[in-house]
């Protein structure tokens, strides 16, 4: 879909587009904003950091691994608990769990995140079935309980996890909702490809932003904007974001990634599954 459907829906393209750009040009004289040195100005203050994780090589785990940050093998348990399931009584997949500490951008309110998953049913959404995020406020490593994996799941890789804090921006299909007048000055300093300006505000500043696994951050879209509400109706903040990676063996529909964002007023959270 180009910029200007995606922008305006179906209307016409014709005076419709016309219209709104003349807007544009006027709401922005009013704030005396023309050049590419404003849009920078507006972008900056956009810069968000963000934990990348870089998924390490298959390996054997740890003696501790219960304990530790990892993708694959066996999660964190406390005594009473039980592997996850759907309604069915169907096992959920491990897919990876992160510990909390202070370098790592994740709420302060979760001691451990873990996020399992069904590969059979592969739900793309919230309301499907078949997803689930575990997060604990605090962790009680006397309570620690080993819970074999079930028999009825595949062996899964377990990889360890490098953490690595770097800069984000909303990408193009993301900034009209983060950054409403520097999406307007994009267009008017450019028509007929407005990303372009603020592509190049975007490399100067971060760099190119690749599809990646992170925590925190903005979520780089593959299909389009899908950021959601929270409760007090701004754009839900980014819990994790995680791609198709080789070492973990992990692969979303066509090479793609999950998104989930959480509320911290709510603890609600929000699941999109997108691919190319």
């Amino acid at each position: 879909m180009n910029f200007w459907n995606k922008l305006f829906g179906k209307m016409s393209h014709s005076q419709k587009t016309e219209s709104d750009f003349n807007q544009y040009q006027n709401d922005l004289n009013k704030l005396n904003l023309k050049s590419s040195s404003d849009l920078e100005n507006l972008v900056k203050p956009l810069l968000r950091k963000t934990t990348q994780l870089n998924i390490q090589p298959a390996s054997r785990p740890t003696e501790n691994a219960q304990l530790e940050s990892h993708f694959g093998g066996l999660p964190y348990f406390e005594k009473g608990e039980k592997w996850p399931t759907k309604k069915n009584g169907k096992h959920l997949d491990f897919i990876f769990q992160i510990f909390n500490k202070p370098e790592l951008e994740l709420p302060k309110n979760i001691a451990l995140v873990q996020f399992f998953y069904d590969w059979e049913e592969m739900p793309w959404d919230t309301k499907d079935e078949g997803w689930l995020v575990k997060i604990y406020s605090k962790i009680h490593p006397s309570k620690i309980e080993l819970i074999p994996k079930p028999t009825d799941l595949y062996p899964s890789k377990y990889c360890q996890i490098k953490y690595k804090t770097v800069q984000t921006l909303p990408d193009w299909e993301g900034i009209d909702v983060f950054g409403r007048n520097a999406s307007k000055l994009s267009c008017v300093l450019n028509e007929d490809e407005p990303w372009d300006n603020y592509d190049q505000i975007v490399s100067k500043l971060i760099g190119e932003q690749e599809y990646q696994s992170q925590l925190g951050g903005y979520p780089t879209w593959v299909q389009g904007e899908a950021t959601p509400i929270d409760s007090k109706g701004k754009p839900m903040k980014l819990l994790f974001q995680i791609d198709s990676e080789d070492n973990a063996g992990l692969m979303w529909g066509d090479a793609g990634l999950v998104y989930v964002f959480y509320d911290e007023n709510t603890g609600d959270l929000e699941f999109v599954l997108q691919c190319h």
